[in-house]
C-alpha cells in the first residue's frame, strides 16, 4: 500500500511539473510580436476611444485582435492525450493576459486562441449483406493543427485606466512538429 501510494504522489509531482514546464510566459510589446520555435505570438490595437463610467471616472476602450502565426517552415501538430476518462484533445495555442484591465462593463481580462481540428480519412471494407465487399470511407479526427504560414485570431476588448495602454503577457503553450 505505500508502494502505491509513494508512486501516486512521484506520478502527480512529475504531472505537475512537466504542466508547468511546458507553458513559457513573455511580455508583449505592442505590434511587436514574440517569436518562440518559429511561431509568432502578438497583438494589434485596432481602435481606441475613451469611456466614462458613472462615478468611477475615466477609461480607456481598446479593441484587439490577438494573433499566433506559424513561420516556422512546418506544421506544428497537437496530438490528444490519453486520461482516465478517454482521450484529451490539445487545442490551446495561447494564453493572453492583459495585465492592466478591469474587466469592467461586460469586457476581457484575458483571451485564448485555438488550433484547427485536423482530419484524416480513414476507409474499412466489410462484407454488405448481399455478400459484396463494401468499402466506407469517415473523417477521424487525429488533433488539432497550425499549418506552416497560418494564422488564428481573436478579437477582444480591454478596459485599462485612463492613459495607459494594454499592458499583456502571453503563455505559449508547447507544439509538435509535423
Amino acid at each position: 500500500m505505500k508502494k502505491t501510494i509513494t508512486y501516486l504522489t512521484i506520478l502527480s509531482l512529475v504531472s505537475i511539473f512537466s504542466t508547468a514546464y511546458a507553458q513559457q510566459s513573455a511580455d508583449l510589446p505592442p505590434d511587436e510580436p514574440v517569436v518562440m520555435n518559429g511561431i509568432e505570438y502578438g497583438y494589434t490595437i485596432r481602435n481606441e476611444s475613451k469611456k466614462d463610467v458613472g462615478n468611477k471616472g475615466s477609461f480607456s476602450r481598446y479593441e484587439v485582435t490577438l494573433y499566433v502565426t506559424n513561420r516556422s517552415g512546418c506544421s506544428k501538430i497537437m496530438m490528444p492525450r490519453q486520461t482516465f476518462t478517454g482521450l484529451q484533445y490539445q487545442d490551446l495555442l495561447a494564453d493572453f493576459d492583459c495585465l492592466n484591465a478591469t474587466g469592467m462593463r461586460l469586457t476581457s481580462k484575458s483571451g485564448t486562441l485555438k488550433a484547427k481540428e485536423f482530419f484524416v480519412p480513414y476507409s474499412t471494407s466489410a462484407k454488405g449483406p448481399d455478400g459484396k465487399m463494401v468499402t466506407t470511407s469517415v473523417q477521424v479526427r487525429v488533433g488539432n493543427m497550425l499549418r506552416n504560414g497560418e494564422s488564428v485570431a481573436n478579437d477582444v476588448i480591454f478596459i485599462v485606466p485612463e492613459g495607459e495602454k494594454p499592458s499583456l503577457r502571453v503563455r505559449m503553450h508547447q507544439l509538435g512538429d509535423f
